[in-house]
Parts: structure tokens; C-alpha cells; sequence
């Protein structure tokens, strides 16, 4: 009897310690990253970025910064859900030809691809998770942004339109995006 019990006890507080652990995992938890190599996704720079639309509208997301070649590998990869408010941010310094897939991503994704002024010069809505097709602006870019999918025509925002870093006072020369 004493040892069922210490069993049914021990069964209880471990369960208890699970459900517990459960409640301060953020909405944004990365799946299981042991053994994977993963930055754990808390771990990535943050930083504030605004999108500015061609009708005015100004739209703030709390962003995760991928700046070094590995935090760009990773980027979202088993990211289980963002909130509407947040992105990740891929940074390219100098310009590149970026080329973004979906693979062990488990969330759909917008993608703005934004040129060294600012501008959005090409927009992927709803990424598909999984997908190993090439996502590309087809041309150098500076930044991609990712969101939730859906974000960008909820919100209205597509090419022509500005994103800036005002915590890295980006772009410097802030000039109005070409019409596209």
C-alpha cells in the first residue's frame, strides 16, 4: 500500500509540474529544440519596425531580429504561432538576392521584401508551412518581413508601401516608395 501510494504521489507532482510549466511558455514557444542546434526564439534581438501604407496608415509589429547567418537559417522554423502584433525580421547587409522557403515552419506566413529605401517591392501572402518552393523578390533586397499570414491584406499592405526600423533610425534618407 505504501508504495502504490508514494507512486500515485509522485505520478501527481509530476503531472502538476508539467501542467504548471505549461502556463509560462509563451504563446510563440518554439517546438522541442534540444538536439536541433535552435537559438531559442527569446534569444533573437528585438526590435520595433512600422509599416507605412500608401493610404497613410501606420502599423507597428515587435519583431525578432535575424541579422548573423544563422539566426537567418532558423528564422520561424517550428515557431507555433506569432501573434498579430509581432514579425520576424531578416537583415541583409549588404543587399541580397534573399530566397526564403517554408521548411520545418508550421505556420503560414506573409513575406514583404523591402529594397535598401524602405519600399515593399514584392509581397508573398500566405507562405504555405512546409513548402520547399523558392520565395523570392527576384531581385536585392535589405530586409523580409515575415508575419502571420494573412496579416498583410488584412492590413492593406503591399508593394510601394515603407517599413522602417526607427530604433536603428532606418532608412536614413527616408524618401516616398514608388508606386507599383
Amino acid at each position: 500500500m505504501g508504495a502504490a501510494r508514494l507512486l500515485r504521489t509522485w505520478r501527481w507532482s509530476v503531472a502538476l509540474s508539467v501542467l504548471s510549466a505549461a502556463w509560462v511558455i509563451p504563446a510563440t514557444a518554439i517546438g522541442d529544440v534540444s538536439g536541433r542546434g535552435l537559438i531559442p526564439l527569446a534569444d533573437f534581438p528585438r526590435e520595433t519596425i512600422v509599416v507605412e501604407t500608401r493610404s497613410a496608415r501606420h502599423h507597428e509589429f515587435d519583431a525578432w531580429r535575424a541579422d548573423t547567418p544563422r539566426t537567418r537559417e532558423q528564422g520561424l522554423m517550428f515557431v507555433r504561432e506569432i501573434g498579430a502584433e509581432e514579425a520576424m525580421i531578416f537583415v541583409y547587409d549588404p543587399p541580397a538576392n534573399a530566397s526564403m522557403w517554408m521548411k520545418n515552419t508550421l505556420l503560414p506566413l506573409d513575406m514583404l521584401f523591402v529594397d535598401g529605401n524602405g519600399c515593399v517591392v514584392h509581397v508573398k501572402h500566405d507562405a504555405q508551412p512546409g513548402s520547399l518552393a523558392t520565395i523570392s523578390a527576384g531581385m536585392p533586397v535589405v530586409l523580409v518581413v515575415e508575419l502571420r499570414g494573412g496579416t498583410a491584406a488584412a492590413l492593406g499592405i503591399g508593394t510601394g508601401d515603407l517599413v522602417l526600423r526607427p530604433q536603428a533610425n532606418w532608412p536614413a534618407d527616408r524618401q516616398p516608395c514608388p508606386r507599383r
